[in-house]
């Protein structure tokens, strides 16, 4: 908190006083409790006579004010905070100071909407610089901080590959970027990467687990949901096509509101039925329809608005200003669909994801035109008439508005309680956040719209906010899943304010457009190399005077496995697979269903696909912090544990593609062992090893080697058949381990 010294200086109210009266205050005079009639949420609250008859704060006037009278009262009985150590005398300063100065109220800067026109800070230095290098040259002009150099372009290839696609380039790729001296080779690139389709799938791990995905329904029995991949299918193609974000959000918060809504459009609407289902036995059916339904505004808010509205259900916010009201106002958009916690999930619409929709159309222009040509008994024709009947719909859960005669009315529930019902509500906005436009209809298809008309203050500046922490390891406003009046302030507000400007009125809410900008600024491209000085004053590169540097996810610590060992299956789209998994685990549910190991190749596809189970999720990729995604969760919390080094030295998929990577190395050097280890180091780090590196992998190796020679008990049992037998192959499997648990190669820097 900045601190003012004297009477003189201006006191702003969110730099200065929120703080305190959030942290010192609002626990007993805020949204939950309001003791002596005394809140400090709103300013007519705060301005009002207390039920003393007193006022807290009379403008201008610190001295005839309870609120200063009662902080600085010598009897602690009566000086306030009650019961916890009084303010201190720079926090009294404050707080007198504001009041003498007229006690100006101001709305929290994320709720007051970005300038029409962001002004581009004037700054210079020893290279060309963008906008985005402009606003953080600023930044740490005044914390005495300057940017790195720019990063290696092994290091830079790599890291751009993991951002735009989540997998790590081919050698060839890495070799043709390195070797291109080329002025406009790293923009190439950038559009390359862009324009494939693996771009799709690395952003929709994102979405999913704000959606929160998974292929079962929850609670107790967690029954199997069958055919709800296809929205993730539907996330991919949304993102492969770059729709508009603000598309994007309409077609999944009401797409089957829309006039005459396309198939993609309804199957879009499963983002708000990945809500869990419970049908144990003695469960109210209405009770869980109410739940989901809370989930849903919820979720909603927290995609969205960045807003923590949970616990409004059973009170005002406690520091935010949303009052309990406003909660079931919301509440009552979401309240009117006919869907009412059954088994089966109903209603659910008959639907071909996006992929099998291209792919019959595909199909059915081949046949036609071999129709045409009157070829219809060849053995072509037989083939393709027999893949176009094998694509077959499923019946997918999606969202239904119940008809105007037979809507429900909402009501507020008295302290959350469903079953006791306040006032009867109307759906409406809060009134702390634009405007809801008059000629959007009041229902989810309205709300929607509201959400991203940009003239929302929270939307654009949530979206830019999310995809800055996929890149760069901690959000321009660190606290992603919080914007309120309690989030970690933003360390640039005018870079966030101007992203969120240009992705909302230059790109027209274009997410590739927007991270095309990120990726070709100077501070993208820095080198993450830290020193002592630098850690120091800045240990979580806030400020970005370096590169980021931080873990892989546990899809791409996974997937970077198989593809440098050359196993990965790039098949897009269709049903989860089921790689390995230790038997049993399962077991755990009441509804027991089998695991049942692919083994047809499928087992090596991205993670993306990997079947997810809420009640028993996939057990290595939970060890790498993903959620079980029975609530949407906004950040993935890095965690540093034995037991990840564990699963990448011991998880079947990590030794089988320890041993594959070996086999590749074999192939290709057949007898020059150090060519076989430079080769791996090479398709894992796109680098040659330095030369204390290449030594004490050999070393690793020949010691290795002497063991399994001497020792008849280290013979293991190799899961990779082409490779059983021969001491050297599994010698050379342990190096590739050790490669593919280096610190470099699980982490993006």
């Amino acid at each position: 908190m900045t601190l003012v010294s004297c009477q003189s200086d201006h006191v702003d109210f969110n730099t200065h006083v929120r703080p305190i009266l959030n942290q010192k205050c609002m626990t007993c005079h805020g949204g939950v409790r309001q003791q002596g009639d005394l809140s400090f949420l709103f300013k007519d609250d705060a301005l009002k006579n207390a039920k003393s008859g007193k006022k807290a704060i009379v403008p201008g006037d610190a001295p005839s004010s309870e609120l200063i009278k009662r902080i600085t009262h010598e009897d602690v009985e009566l000086r306030m905070p009650l019961d916890a150590p009084p303010l201190s005398q720079e926090e009294i300063n404050i707080l007198e100071s504001w009041i003498n100065q007229g006690a100006e109220w101001e709305d929290h800067w994320s709720y007051i909407p970005p300038a029409i026109e962001v002004k581009i800070p004037e700054a210079s230095g020893d290279r060309e610089m963008t906008n985005i290098d402009k606003f953080v040259k600023v930044k740490l002009d005044k914390v005495g901080l300057s940017s790195s150099m720019d990063a290696e372009k092994s290091t830079i290839i790599r890291r751009l590959s993991f951002d735009v696609i989540g997998l790590p380039p081919t050698v060839e790729q890495a070799k043709s970027f390195i070797l291109n001296d080329e002025e406009d080779v790293y923009e190439e690139l950038i559009d390359e990467l862009l324009a494939s389709p693996h771009y799709g799938e690395r952003w929709a791990s994102v979405w999913l687990d704000l959606a929160r995905y998974a292929d079962s329904q929850g609670y107790q029995k967690d029954h199997i949901r069958k055919t709800i991949w296809r929205f993730r299918d539907y996330v991919i193609k949304a993102f492969n096509d770059d729709m508009p974000f603000d598309q994007f959000t309409i077609e999944q918060l009401a797409g089957d509101l829309l006039s005459d809504p396309t198939d993609d459009q309804l199957l879009a609407t499963a983002f708000h039925r990945n809500t869990m289902t419970n049908d144990e036995g003695g469960t109210d059916d209405e009770e869980y329809r109410v739940s989901a339904v809370l989930d849903r505004l919820n979720t909603t808010f927290e995609v969205w608005q960045a807003t923590t509205i949970a616990c409004v259900q059973c009170h005002s916010h406690p520091y935010d200003p949303i009052k309990h009201e406003e909660y079931y106002n919301l509440y009552a958009y979401f309240n009117n669909t006919t869907d009412t916690d059954k088994t089966s999930d109903v209603p659910k619409k008959m639907l071909y994801s996006p992929a099998q929709s291209n792919s019959r159309s595909v199909l059915d222009k081949s046949l036609n035109n071999l129709a045409i040509a009157n070829d219809t008994v060849s053995e072509l024709y037989k083939s393709k008439l027999k893949e176009y009947l094998s694509i077959e719909p499923g019946f997918v859960p999606v969202m239904q508005e119940l008809s105007s005669d037979s809507s429900r009315k909402s009501f507020v529930f008295e302290r959350g309680n469903w079953l006791v019902h306040g006032d009867e509500v109307e759906p409406k906005t809060p009134g702390f956040l634009s405007d809801y436009d008059s000629s959007y209809s009041n229902d989810r298809l309205g709300l929607a719209k509201w959400l991203v008309d940009g003239k929302n203050p929270l939307t654009a500046r949530v979206i830019v906010n999310r995809f800055w922490e996929q890149i760069f390891g901690i959000g321009l406003v660190e606290t992603v899943e919080d914007l309120g009046t309690q989030c970690i302030a933003p360390d640039n507000q005018p870079l966030l304010d101007y992203l969120a400007r240009q992705l909302v009125h230059e790109y027209d809410w274009s997410i590739k457009s927007l991270l095309k900008e990120i990726f070709m600024s100077k501070t993208y491209r820095q080198s993450s190399n830290v020193n002592k000085d630098l850690l120091e004053a800045d240990p979580y590169n806030k400020f970005l005077a370096r590169g980021p540097r931080f873990r892989l996810s546990a899809e791409a610590i996974r997937d970077q496995a198989l593809e440098v060992s050359g196993l990965m299956n790039k098949e897009m789209y269709g049903p989860s697979v089921m790689p390995y998994q230790p038997d049993g685990v399962w077991n755990v549910i009441r509804h027991v269903a089998k695991w049942e190991q692919d083994t047809t190749g499928q087992q090596y596809r991205r993670g993306l696909y990997t079947f997810w189970r809420r009640v028993s999720p996939y057990p290595s990729m939970m060890t790498f912090d993903v959620p079980s995604r029975e609530f949407c969760v906004s950040r993935r919390i890095r965690t540093n544990t034995p037991l990840q080094a564990l699963v990448t030295l011991n998880d079947p998929v990590y030794i089988e593609a320890s041993e594959h990577l070996a086999l590749l190395s074999r192939e290709a050097h057949p007898s020059d062992i150090t060519a076989q280890v430079d080769f791996m180091y090479q398709r894992a780090l796109f680098k040659s090893p330095d030369k204390v590196e290449m030594d004490n992998l050999l070393s690793f190796y020949e010691s290795t080697l002497a063991e399994l020679n001497r020792t008849e008990e280290a013979r293991a049992v190799l899961i990779n058949s082409h490779a059983s037998g021969a001491h050297q192959h599994k010698a050379m499997s342990q190096v590739a381990n050790v490669i593919l648990n280096l610190d470099e190669f699980l982490m993006k820097s």
